[in-house]
């Protein structure tokens, strides 16, 4: 099997099916790049099940308390007017 894809302008790179379907690869899943040699431009790409990290998301406490999007604007513009001296 040749799993030879192109680099696109953005940086981006394809899966080929051939791979996405033996690794079993769905959409949503992260890719990690692990282990990265320079020297022979190699790295290990892992695989991270969505699942998984559905599993562990919020799993982190945090003293910062959730602010929805509107909330976040709202404070920014705030603080964007104070800085640049905008009533």
């Amino acid at each position: 099997m040749n799993g030879l894809t192109t680099i696109t302008t953005k940086g981006q790179v394809t899966i080929p099916f051939e791979v996405r379907q033996m690794l079993n690869i769905a959409i949503g899943d992260k890719v990690s790049f692990t282990t990265i040699e320079p020297d022979t431009k190699e790295i290990m790409i892992k695989i991270i099940p969505s699942s998984v990290v559905d599993q562990i998301a919020g799993s982190l406490s945090s003293k910062i308390k959730y602010l929805d999007f509107k909330n976040v604007r709202k404070i920014a513009g705030k603080l964007l007017a104070e800085k640049y001296k905008i009533k």
